[in-house]
């Protein structure tokens, strides 16, 4: 009983952190955690919803169609050959934000942060073909760099360092939700956490 209780709060908090969702809420805590509270709300909602409907909704749109036409098997992309088409499609649209981005004259930290997240899905991608690295580590690891960035910088309001140590706490969660669903091994999510990490420092270092 308590092993299936402890699945399906692991499953809830998979499905809350999935990679689809994430960088929208990096996108929230940009638009309503820092001094971009202040531009005005309506910019802030087209960004918002344009950033969730391409990299929320496209690759759903995406799994859903490759579904009907029998190329992966589950929404899940459980089996790791299912998994490359769903990160090129991200990747696309991490692109395409980070473009949009840098065209309405948004900070640079804020399109770095969507094209370290597309780099991130690319080595994602690669590394899959020969390894099942957790896609949910890469995007909990981006999301921590990012606040950390965040914060380092005092770009946050009134100090917001707890949003820093909230995700980290929500990482923790993440990749402990995985192991708990056997989805992936400790070396699997340690790497993707690492790897979403490690392309969002390094980028955002550079600007």
């Amino acid at each position: 009983m308590l092993d299936k209780i402890t699945k399906a709060i692991a499953g809830i908090i998979s499905i809350l952190t999935s990679p689809l969702i994430m960088p929208t809420y990096g996108m929230i805590i940009s638009l309503w955690g820092t001094y971009l509270v202040f531009a005005p709300a309506s910019t802030r909602w087209q960004v918002l919803m344009l950033t969730f409907a391409a990299t929320t909704m496209l690759p759903v749109i995406v799994i859903f169609l490759l579904m009907k036409a029998g190329v992966i098997k589950h929404p899940s992309l459980n089996d790791r050959n299912d998994r490359p088409y769903v990160y090129a499609a991200a990747a696309m649209a991490y692109l395409g934000v980070s473009f949009y981005l840098s065209k309405i004259n948004a900070p640079q930290w804020l399109s770095t942060f969507m094209l370290a997240a597309a780099f991130a899905a690319v080595v994602t991608m690669i590394v899959n073909f020969k390894w099942k690295i957790s896609g949910h580590a890469t995007s909990a690891g981006g999301l921590t760099a990012f606040t950390f960035i965040l914060c380092f910088r005092n770009l946050t309001l009134h100090n917001n360092e707890w949003l820093f140590v909230v995700t980290v706490l929500i990482a923790g969660a993440v990749m402990t939700s995985r192991l708990i669903l056997d989805r992936h091994t400790l070396a699997q999510v340690a790497a993707g956490f690492f790897n979403g990490a490690l392309w969002v420092t390094a980028l955002e270092l550079l600007v």
